[in-house]
């Protein structure tokens, strides 16, 4: 059977893991709105702050617990305030934590226009290597490995994605933004897993960060599924999503909500995509319904409001 219909297959079975998420986890501060970031040696004064779980791959992990899978994330924390932090916001999720300093730190700075700056503190996530990983652990229909840049798997991350390939397994990826600026190294180890990942899930900027020759959007997706893997799920903001295979270009458009806080939002249209896969539906199907679960999460700050499966379709109109 190969890998792809092993999505159309699948079946949901009681009482065991269906998704096994690994890579990031940190906490999350986030500011409501400000005009502008402050010049130095001043202050500004904002109306909320808010704390909340977050990391691309325990995001991922908290969205499609959210949509109804059993879901595993594997990742690194400190033994810290801010760990038992996340333990207890992440408690539906069957945590495989190893510990390491300190947990990681994001400030998330939103801005007026829709813009943010983020300040990362990576913490125990740069830590996290593949002697952290039992890879017995890895189970279920779906492996998701997120934030590629700001865990310490990095040349590894190609042996957890053939693992999980020997196990009849679906595996997707979302590398992140490099934040060191996408070195030739680093392209050159993106361009290397490709082969190995079925779904892969970049924003624009990350796309033409790894394909920097070509500028057209379409063409730029193709090169994606000429360098190896099955689907490319390109995230495109409030313009919408592209779902890319080797014969099919599908544009979906975007969902409008009143817009708190985009952080996150690409790691539940993730979920809502693989989710959609797990249910047996088509690409299309499932991007839309991505699309749709990604605008509901930025009513709210960070992952405070990640929807339901339920919630989801009663959004969507017309319904799947």
């Amino acid at each position: 059977m190969s890998r792809m219909n092993i999505i159309k297959n699948n079946k949901k079975t009681a009482n065991t893991i269906e998704v096994t998420s690994i890579g990031d986890i940190n906490i999350d501060m986030i500011t409501s709105n400000i005009k502008n970031m402050p010049p130095k040696d001043s202050q500004v004064i904002i109306d909320n702050i808010v704390m909340t779980s977050g990391g691309c791959a325990a995001n991922f992990a908290k969205a499609i617990s959210k949509l109804g899978l059993k879901t595993r994330f594997i990742g690194k924390i400190g033994d810290d305030m801010y760990g038992g932090f996340l333990k207890n916001t992440l408690s539906d999720i069957d945590l495989k934590l190893s510990v390491g300093t300190k947990t990681g730190i994001t400030y998330a700075i939103t801005f007026d226009d829709g813009t943010r700056s983020f300040i990362t503190y990576p913490g125990s996530n740069g830590e996290l290597t593949i002697d952290d990983i039992n890879l017995n652990l890895i189970e279920g229909r779906f492996v998701h490995i997120a934030s590629f840049f700001l865990q310490g798997l990095r040349e590894k991350t190609s042996k957890i994605l053939k693992y999980a390939h020997k196990r009849g397994m679906i595996t997707s990826f979302d590398t992140g933004w490099d934040p060191r600026g996408w070195k030739k190294r680093d392209k050159e180890l993106i361009v290397d897993l490709l082969k190995y990942v079925d779904i892969f899930f970049p924003n624009i900027s990350e796309a033409r960060a790894i394909v920097p020759d070509i500028k057209d959007i379409y063409d730029i997706c193709d090169r994606l599924i000429a360098l190896g893997t099955r689907i490319v799920a390109l995230k495109m903001g409030s313009e919408g999503s592209l779902i890319v295979t080797k014969d099919r270009h599908i544009f979906i458009r975007p969902f409008g909500v009143n817009v708190v806080d985009t952080t996150g939002a690409g790691d539940v249209f993730d979920a809502g995509f693989i989710f959609g896969q797990y249910m047996g539906w088509d690409i299309k199907k499932s991007g839309i319904f991505a699309n749709a679960a990604a605008a509901l999460s930025t009513r709210y700050y960070g992952s405070e409001g990640y929807p339901t499966e339920f919630e989801v379709k009663e959004f969507m109109k017309p319904p799947l």
